[in-house]
């Protein structure tokens, strides 16, 4: 087997391997979109990798047997360090093999993300690919994120027990700005432990609530806010994989600890799921990070996982000063 530079002659074949593999994730989970099931959407993101970042083909008798690929981000999830991340349709491997085939391509690309000063390793599979799962495993990385789906069906048995659930309005934006900086604390307190994230303040809510895509949903109890969930059409971060025109994702949750255990995020869920629904939306996704235990148990309850998000850090490698 050789290890060589990713060229664009090796694009059809790669994109031929993610493709078989993707339909693999639809037979199991068919609300997924369609979309990177057309090679020419999937060759056109490939062709990237070639312009902007590193990239490698596996051969085998001059054969394409796997690709690795991957973006250099700078301040990679908010934080001081530089990452080579791999999106799902940036990996792939023939079935048989996959172990060996990988461990070559990582093993090239690794050597090479050092030498771009990457700090971070980072990759998305389809989270049917087990096998897959298990080699980057035994490479050294752990899940971080999930990326999940569920039709837009009711949740069946909610009640809204002492309290209201409602879709916020304009006149609702500082309620909501305030809710979103609890929010946002919630990450970095233990066991998260996330670098703090970006506030969406009064002026965002005020103007993601003027697209009839986006919608955030408010729960509260004698006029106090509970809690709020937050819809858009896109997500930035989200797997590619669940990006659709029937696609809504959640980009926000939080219910207030006062008010936890009395079911106001499946309340919040299920409000929306309706509304969704009756405009003639399909597929509702969520990502989440795995180690932060309230959102994994919560969203795990309701959704199944399309993506797992892997991550790397290695030990040698120190961030400059």
């Amino acid at each position: 087997m050789q290890i060589t530079a990713f060229q664009p002659d090796h694009i059809p074949a790669a994109a031929a391997l993610f493709i078989d593999n993707l339909k693999q994730q639809r037979t199991i989970l068919p609300i997924l979109p369609d979309r990177l099931e057309n090679p020419q959407t999937v060759a056109e993101k490939l062709g990237g990798f070639i312009q902007y970042g590193p990239a490698f083909a596996a051969l085998d008798g001059g054969k394409l047997v796997g690709y690795l690929g991957a973006y250099l981000v700078e301040g990679f999830r908010d934080t001081d360090r530089k990452a080579a991340y791999c999106p799902e349709w940036g990996y792939g491997t023939i079935r048989s093999g996959s172990p060996a085939i990988t461990q070559a391509l990582y093993r090239a690309a690794a050597a090479e993300w050092t030498r771009a000063g990457c700090h971070t390793h980072a990759i998305t599979l389809l989270a049917h690919d087990h096998a897959a799962e298990k080699v980057w495993f035994w490479n050294g990385f752990g899940l971080a994120v999930v990326d999940a789906v569920r039709p837009f069906t009711p949740l069946e048995g909610v009640r809204a027990d002492g309290y209201t659930v409602r879709k916020a309005t304009s006149a609702d934006v500082e309620t909501l700005a305030i809710l979103d900086a609890e929010h946002i604390d919630h990450y970095t307190q233990p066991p998260t432990l996330m670098t703090p994230r970006t506030l969406t303040d009064v002026a965002a809510f005020a103007e993601l609530l003027t697209n009839p895509h986006h919608s955030v949903w408010l729960a509260e109890q004698d006029g106090a806010p509970m809690g709020f969930m937050r819809f858009e059409g896109s997500s930035f971060g989200a797997a590619d994989v669940i990006n659709a025109e029937t696609t809504t994702t959640i980009t926000g949750a939080y219910v207030r600890p006062a008010y936890r255990g009395r079911r106001a995020a499946v309340a919040l869920l299920d409000g929306a799921l309706r509304d969704y629904a009756a405009r003639g939306f399909a597929c509702c996704a969520v990502n989440f990070e795995s180690f932060n235990p309230e959102a994994a148990d919560f969203w795990m309850k309701y959704f199944t996982p399309a993506c797992y998000s892997l991550m790397r850090v290695p030990e040698s490698l120190r961030l400059p000063g």
